[in-house]
Formats: structure tokens, C-alpha cells, sequence
């Protein structure tokens, strides 16, 4: 005979939920909810604000495609990367202008009836992003070239991207994508429309790290750390291989390699990429890089 169980209060769930998860055969995910914090006595020394973004787009191409969606919210953090307040959650959608191709809506779920004659505020957007002390996001080397583009006066913000700002599997975590890293975390959502993703942001920012301080801290501590861009600029075709091995990344507008190095790790890098790459007959450029143009559109 099949028992029936009837489910009662959030209580009792939560109490059922955690009597599974002490077993080792069981791991239970909570939905996700938004994060509320407020500060009881106003802002406290070494508090600093940042504005955690996302956005929705046409396509991947700063330069041909356009925003269809924004979502931001401002959060404050104590020295050691807590979340102690938040701010008011703020999401628009905007017309591009153009059919949203049926790939990008099976993707966001944005149709064209959603943003049809919707607009960003943009005096509102920028200030929210200006006013703070950084902006994050979970791959900021998307998100800030299209944000700078959509609102200029956002543009030399310093940024920080918690997707390569943190070295997830010396964390112990299997996977970068923000849903990966929440279920890591114990909770799941529904992923790919930018006011959620800020919101699972936030919970990752807050998380604490085995080895010590938030996700937030890490995170921020790696992004402005000194570091160098070297770009490969005339490096034999035939070197290509070697250069992608190493771990240089083909950038298509200017046509060469390039890499970051630490700054600790510069000379050796350099001394590397003029004999194995230039055969001592040439020398690469560089230039110092800091977080507020590292995942601009000019970098």
C-alpha cells in the first residue's frame, strides 16, 4: 500500500528537507530567494558600495547587438567581503529596435511583445553604477562592453567578474556557470533573465570560501592586484599553437594574442615570449592593466 503524505507548512518542508539532507545519499537544493539586508545604523566605516549587474542581449557582438534587458542592484560589504545591507532591486527591458531573433528568446524567454516600446532609465542606471565604489558581475568581459556602450558615462568604473576573479576549483567547486556554482551552494533558480541572475549573484558573493573570507573578498582582492597585458602583436603565424597553449587568447578586432600575467610573474612572461615566440628578432607590446578597463571593449 502506497503511504500518502500530506504536505503541511513551510516549517514542516523545511524540517522534512533537512532530516533528507543529513543523509549521505541525499543532497537537497532551496530555491533561491532575494537577498534583504538593511543597515540598522547607517553606514559604517570600511564599508564600501558595489552594484552587482546583468544584462540580456540581441547577441554576443558589442558592436552589432544591442541590450534588451538590464538588471542591477546595489549592495554595501564590510571589510571582510559580508554583505551587510542591500539596496532596491532595479530591472528594465528595452527595444532594440529590431526582431529579437527566436534563438535569443528561447534563451531569456524575451519576446518581442515584452520590450516593445520599453526603454532603460538611463539617468537612473548610471547613477546606480557611478555612485559605487565597483560593479560586478558574473563575466564581466561581456557584461561591461555592452554596458559601457548602452551608457556611456558608466564607461572607466573599475569592475570585477567573479567568473575568472576567483580560482572556483582551488575552492573546491566543479564548474564556473553562476547556476553550477549555486547548486554547489545548495540552492537552484531560474537562470537567464538578468534580475534573477543578480539576485543569485549576491547569495555568491556572500558565500564563504574554505579558504577563508567571502567570494566577494577573493574576488575584489584578485581584481586589483597589479597586472600586465601582453599583446603579441606580429607574432609568427606558425607560433599560434604555442602562444594558445600558453594560455594567450586570439582577439579578432585587433588581430594578435594577448594574455594578463600578474605582475609578480611579468619578467619571466616577457623573457618567454621574446625567445620562444619573437626568436629574440622582435618584442611584444604591453601595458599595465587595472580593473577599470581590464573587461572594457578597448582593453
Amino acid at each position: 500500500m502506497t503511504e500518502v503524505v500530506a504536505l503541511g507548512s513551510t516549517a514542516t518542508m523545511e524540517a522534512m528537507a533537512s532530516l533528507v539532507d543529513r543523509h549521505r545519499d541525499f543532497r537537497v537544493l532551496r530555491r533561491m530567494t532575494p537577498m534583504r539586508r538593511n543597515l540598522a545604523r547607517g553606514v559604517r566605516p570600511g564599508v564600501l558600495a558595489g552594484c552587482a549587474i546583468d544584462v540580456e542581449t540581441t547577441g554576443l557582438d558589442v558592436g552589432s547587438d544591442a541590450v534588451i534587458e538590464l538588471a542591477l542592484q546595489r549592495f554595501w560589504a564590510d571589510p571582510d567581503g559580508r554583505i551587510v545591507a542591500t539596496g532596491r532591486s532595479h530591472h528594465w527591458l528595452e527595444d532594440p529596435g529590431r526582431p529579437i531573433e527566436p534563438e535569443i528568446t528561447r534563451l531569456t524567454g524575451i519576446a518581442d511583445p515584452d520590450v516593445a516600446g520599453r526603454r532603460i532609465m538611463d539617468p537612473l542606471a548610471a547613477s546606480l553604477i557611478t555612485d559605487a565604489d565597483f560593479v560586478v558581475a558574473h563575466n564581466a568581459s561581456f557584461d561591461c562592453p555592452f554596458v559601457e556602450k548602452r551608457l556611456p558615462d558608466t564607461a572607466g568604473r573599475p569592475w570585477v567578474c567573479t567568473l575568472r576573479d576567483v580560482d572556483w576549483k582551488s575552492q573546491g567547486f566543479e564548474g564556473r556557470s553562476l547556476p553550477q556554482l549555486l547548486m554547489q551552494m545548495g540552492m537552484f533558480y531560474d537562470a537567464h533573465r538578468a534580475s534573477t541572475d543578480v539576485a543569485a549573484l549576491l547569495h555568491l558573493l556572500d558565500h564563504p570560501l574554505p579558504s577563508g573570507g567571502t567570494v566577494l573578498k577573493a574576488a575584489v582582492e584578485a581584481a586589483t592586484r597589479p597586472a600586465w597585458m601582453i599583446d603579441a602583436v606580429g607574432a609568427p603565424f606558425e607560433t599560434k599553437d604555442l602562444l594558445k597553449a600558453r594560455g594567450y587568447r586570439w582577439n579578432a578586432e585587433k588581430r594578435h594574442w594577448s594574455k594578463e600575467v600578474p605582475g609578480a610573474a611579468f619578467d619571466e612572461e616577457y623573457e618567454w615570449i621574446v625567445v620562444q615566440v619573437y626568436g629574440g628578432r622582435a618584442k611584444p607590446r604591453f601595458r599595465s592593466v587595472t580593473w577599470c578597463e581590464r573587461h572594457s571593449a578597448d582593453a
